[in-house]
């Protein structure tokens, strides 16, 4: 570990541009993989790094949480309910996240939920294979079963369902706490554990996920306080001028389209206006950071100047 006076904003971008390569062929795996990435080839710290992710993958998703709003896919009970553990679990993770910061090996135990990831979403895609328990499967029914007994019950309109008020809410809680520490990989659990758990119907419990997800990720990002300091918000849109013009061309040249092109060239549109404002009202911005010498060295200017 070594210090270097970083200045390759070049290698923010193409982070961007391979992890929207990685979409169409791993899908949504392929947009949780910037966490590993700038820890392994910038060598952020976690503190940093997650943040940075959580509010890079927030941006992604508006478009597709705003289309599940439109066509009624998100129960807005569901949601709030959600949403009330979001405070609880930060302040949570607050309190414990300073020891795992203290923690040396941190960073490692933080790569290994992307890697098993990674090595899933492989899988699946060379032989398929089913990703969650059958409606009728008997350990389904039996968790539905003990969670319905719980006291509390509140009915969700939209859903056309009784739930315990505590579960959601726990959930919440759970994802903003696990959120913080480990990053957006844990918005992977919310739609299984909705569809599975509460037995939401499949098209509202992945709605309701996504925009739970979005604001979720969100508020951890800016709780975080990394929107305070400039460096870090010029690497969110450098990775995220990246994955839009990848997702542009990916759009434009696929029949399976991840955006509408409209949709992708404003997110180009609109990043690179901002980032060309952030940079041109403070031009010499520069971070001072720990990092791995081996690919930053390989990387030259593009990954950093020695300093």
């Amino acid at each position: 570990m070594e210090n270097i006076l970083f200045s390759g904003a070049m290698t923010f971008m193409f982070i961007g541009i391979f992890v929207g390569m990685l979409f169409p062929i791993l899908g949504n795996a392929g947009s949780f993989m910037v966490v590993p990435l700038l820890i392994i080839l910038t060598g952020l710290p976690p503190e940093i790094a997650i943040p940075i992710g959580l509010a890079h993958l927030a941006a992604l998703i508006v478009p597709t949480a705003v289309s599940q709003w439109q066509v009624g896919n998100v129960d807005g009970k569901l949601l709030l309910l959600l949403l009330l553990g979001v405070l609880p679990g930060m302040f949570l993770a607050g309190k414990v996240s300073w020891m795992m910061e203290s923690w040396g090996d941190y960073y490692k135990a933080l790569l290994i939920p992307y890697l098993l990831l990674l090595v899933g979403a492989v899988l699946h895609r060379i032989r398929s294979f089913p990703l969650l328990p059958r409606p009728n499967n008997r350990y389904r029914k039996m968790v539905i079963k003990a969670l319905r007994r719980l006291p509390g019950k509140t009915f969700l309109p939209a859903s056309m369902i009784q739930v315990p008020w505590v579960i959601p809410v726990t959930l919440g809680l759970v994802l903003a706490f696990a959120g913080k520490l480990l990053g957006p990989v844990v918005a992977l659990l919310v739609s299984p554990f909705l569809i599975v758990c509460l037995d939401i119907p499949v098209m509202m419990a992945v709605g309701t996920a996504m925009a739970a997800n979005f604001i979720g990720m969100l508020a951890i990002s800016l709780g975080s306080d990394f929107l305070a300091l400039p460096i870090n918000l010029q690497i969110l849109l450098w990775l995220f001028l990246g994955s839009s013009i990848t997702v542009l061309v990916i759009s434009t040249i696929m029949k399976k389209r991840p955006y509408p092109v409209p949709v992708a060239a404003v997110l180009v549109l609109i990043t690179s206006i901002t980032l060309w404002v952030l940079t041109s009202s403070q031009p010499n911005l520069n971070l001072l950071i720990q990092h791995f010498s081996f690919p930053i060295n390989l990387l030259g200017w593009f990954g950093g100047v020695q300093g």
